[in-house]
C-alpha cells in the first residue's frame, strides 16, 4: 500500500545525518505526538552528550527522509518496538543488526514477512 506524503508523519532525526554523517541506529516508538511517526535516526557521531540536547535534532519530512535513506521506505511501517542498527562495509550501507534480536536481520524479517 502506497501512503500519501502527509500520512507519513514526521521523523526526528538528529542534524548530524543531516550533515551526511552516515546513520547508525534508528528506533521506533509509538509516538505521543501525533505529527510524528516514532522513528528516531541516529548518526554514527551522535554521542550520549549530543543526543541530551534537543538542539541537535529536527523533525524531517518523509521525502527529506528518504532522499537522504531511501532504504527507510521499505520498512518504514515496521512494528513500535523496532530497533536497528545499520551496518556498514567501507562506508557502504549493507544491512542492519537487529538490537532486540541481538542478531543481523533483513527486511523481510524487520517486517514480519518471514
Amino acid at each position: 500500500m502506497k501512503m500519501r506524503e502527509d500520512n507519513y508523519g514526521g521523523f526526528l532525526l538528529s542534524k548530524n545525518v543531516m550533515l551526511g554523517i552516515p546513520i547508525a541506529y534508528t528506533y521506533r516508538v509509538e509516538p505521543s505526538i501525533p505529527a510524528l511517526n516514532g522513528w528516531y535516526i541516529y548518526s554514527s557521531r551522535d554521542d550520549n552528550e549530543y543526543v541530551s540536547n534537543p538542539e541537535n535534532f529536527e523533525i524531517v519530512s518523509a521525502q527529506t527522509m528518504f532522499s537522504i535513506a531511501p532504504v527507510m521506505a521499505e520498512f518504514f511501517e515496521a512494528k513500535f518496538g523496532t530497533d536497528l542498527a545499520w551496518l556498514y562495509e567501507e562506508g557502504v550501507h549493507i544491512g542492519f543488526y537487529d538490537l532486540i534480536a541481538d542478531k543481523e536481520t533483513t527486511i523481510p524479517e524487520i517486517m514480519g514477512w518471514d
